[in-house]
C-alpha cells in the first residue's frame, strides 16, 4: 500500500499585518523552503515581485496572485472585503473557495 502527499497550497495576503509586505514574504519563503507546502501570495504583483527578487526562489513553489486593493487598519473587515472584492484578504479566501487553495493566513 502507498501513501502520497500532497502540498497544502496555503493563500498568504501578504498586505495584512505589521511589516507587510516584507516580513510576510519573507516568512514565506523561509517556510517553502522548510516544508512540503505550495506559496500562493496574494497582492498586487508589481510588489510581490519586487520582494520576492530580494531571494533565491526559483526552485520553491511559490506563486503570486494579482490583489490590487487593500484592507487597511481601523476598516471593519467584513465591511472592507464588500466594498473592496480585489482585497488581497478578498482574494485569498476566493482561491480557498474554488479550491485553488487549501488555506488562507492572515495577519
Amino acid at each position: 500500500m502507498s501513501t502520497t502527499s500532497k502540498a497544502v497550497r496555503i493563500a498568504v495576503d501578504t498586505m495584512g499585518g505589521d511589516y507587510a509586505p516584507e516580513e510576510i514574504i519573507k516568512g514565506t519563503v523561509t517556510a517553502a523552503r522548510k516544508g512540503d507546502v505550495g506559496i500562493i501570495l496574494v497582492g498586487p504583483i508589481n510588489i510581490l515581485k519586487a520582494e520576492l527578487a530580494k531571494y533565491e526562489v526559483s526552485y520553491l513553489p511559490i506563486s503570486c496572485v494579482k490583489a490590487d486593493e487593500v484592507v487597511k487598519e481601523g476598516e471593519h473587515p467584513a465591511f472592507a472585503i464588500r466594498r473592496k472584492p480585489n482585497a488581497s484578504i478578498a482574494v485569498a479566501i476566493e482561491l480557498v473557495k474554488t479550491g485553488e487553495a487549501d488555506a488562507i493566513i492572515s495577519a
